[in-house]
């Protein structure tokens, strides 16, 4: 028999470990290890327990991000358990194949998704990964779902960053109520570990549901290099929002108008070339009454998408693709995505004379119908793009149509500008891929 040590950092090992809280929620910011510990719970759990099931969800309009598959893998070969567990790509699932315990994991975003999620049966436990958007009306369906294996093992997680102050966690268990019980304070005194529960009346007594809330930094992960460490309290004096939520896990509005609610954020210190990935999305006019769309966005993580310029032009293609071509070449994206049509292959071939050969432009398939295709992006646009604040006048007209839009049914047939974002999202870095999470 082969002894395999498995290292658990301390703050979960200490606090989370084992401990049969039918809520436990994790937040934490990059670096702080949430996930990585996730999938080694989850590995343990189906690796120990009996009619153990789990659902993974996370708040994307496909199937279930592939990190988040490929995270509890890689903790299964940690602790050498290969030979013992089955792993599927389609559907998505992890299988243990001696006592049948398995995984499935699934997206969490449309109304439909929902409920198909509330079909599933005999599921023990549930994790929602990146649920920074999750409802108290999610968060009672999951509960909800809970009805399989040994009463004491049906428990939901849920991991997250904190980016959506004006979400339910952040609200109910860190703004609005004190905790009920605090197990570890930060330095400053704020709760760190704390139990708050939620008292619902059942047949006229106190039903207790005890939540665990656990928040850590990159403090709380030893396996850290300086470098990596370095990398984060750096923030402390280029950007001192970014830090505190970082290095001290506090719920923060970053930098930006975040279109939600269009609030005014100065982004005077965001430097461009420090995004990893810059590119340009063309929605090209498939119609007398279309206006074609440019949008230029910078990626600087799978959490923060900023659109840094954008234009409309309701005239023939002849016209706007040299208009088009400039700014796209003051701002000299990596690549340039055009949509499939008739008239993309024109915008694409001319795209291709007028651009240097330093920027790659390529073409996207867009099959789907373009207002199911933003309704099914709006969550992910409202919480993971932001716009500059300096724009020109275009850029103005452009964020005027932009901010009018919500989840209601669209006033008019062409809704230029959201179709370029919700393309933005749809066809990201990689095609045929969902996020990967980076604040792990």
């Amino acid at each position: 028999m082969v002894e395999n040590n498995i290292k658990v950092l301390p703050l979960y090992f200490d606090y989370v470990l084992d401990k049969k809280y039918p809520v436990i929620i994790l937040i934490g910011g990059r670096y702080s290890g949430k996930t990585h510990y996730m999938g080694q719970q989850l590995v343990i759990n189906t690796n120990n327990l009996n009619n153990y099931k789990v659902l993974v969800v996370e708040d994307v309009e496909t199937n279930i991000n592939e990190g988040v598959k490929t995270n509890v893998a890689e903790r299964v070969e940690d602790f050498n358990f290969g030979p013992l567990y089955d792993i599927t790509s389609s559907p998505p699932r992890i299988r243990h194949t001696i006592n049948d315990n398995s995984l499935i994991f699934k997206g969490f975003h449309s109304d439909k998704q929902q409920k198909r999620a509330k079909s599933l049966n005999n599921i023990a436990a549930a994790w929602y990964e990146e649920a920074e958007n999750i409802t108290y009306e999610q968060f009672k369906s999951l509960r909800m779902l809970l009805r399989g294996g040994d009463e004491e093992d049906r428990q939901l997680f849920l991991s997250l960053n904190p980016i959506n102050p004006e979400g339910f966690i952040n609200q109910y268990f860190l703004v609005n109520n004190k905790p009920d019980k605090v197990l570890l304070r930060f330095k400053d005194g704020r709760p760190k570990v704390f139990i708050k529960n939620i008292e619902v009346e059942v047949k006229e007594k106190m039903v207790i549901l005890e939540c665990l809330v656990v928040l850590s930094t990159h403090w709380d992960n030893e396996e850290l290099t300086d470098e990596q460490r370095a990398d984060i309290e750096e923030y402390k004096y280029s950007n001192p929002d970014l830090y505190a939520m970082l290095g001290e896990c506090k719920f923060i509005k970053p930098r930006g108008a975040l279109i939600k609610k269009f609030n005014e954020f100065s982004l005077s210190k965001m430097n461009i070339k420090q995004a990893p990935t810059i590119k340009a999305v063309i929605d090209t006019a498939s119609s007398g009454k279309d206006s074609a769309t440019l949008g230029i966005y910078a990626k600087y993580d799978d959490e923060h998408h900023h659109l840094i310029d954008a234009i409309k032009d309701n005239r023939n293609a002849k016209v706007c693709i040299p208009i088009f071509a400039e700014m796209i070449k003051k701002h000299k994206p990596q690549f340039v995505d055009i949509e499939e049509n008739h008239e993309g292959l024109y915008f694409e071939s001319e795209m291709k004379r007028l651009l240097p050969k330093t920027i790659i432009v390529r073409k996207f398939r867009s099959i789907e119908n373009k207002h199911e295709k933003i309704l099914n992006q709006s969550g992910r646009i409202r919480m993971h793009l932001y716009v500059r604040d300096d724009g020109d006048n275009d850029y103005d007209s452009f964020m005027s149509e932009v901010k009018q839009y919500n989840k209601e049914q669209k006033k008019n047939k062409h809704d230029d500008c959201m179709d370029n974002i919700a393309m933005y999202f749809k066809h990201s870095d990689d095609k045929g891929k969902t996020w990967n999470s980076f604040y792990n």
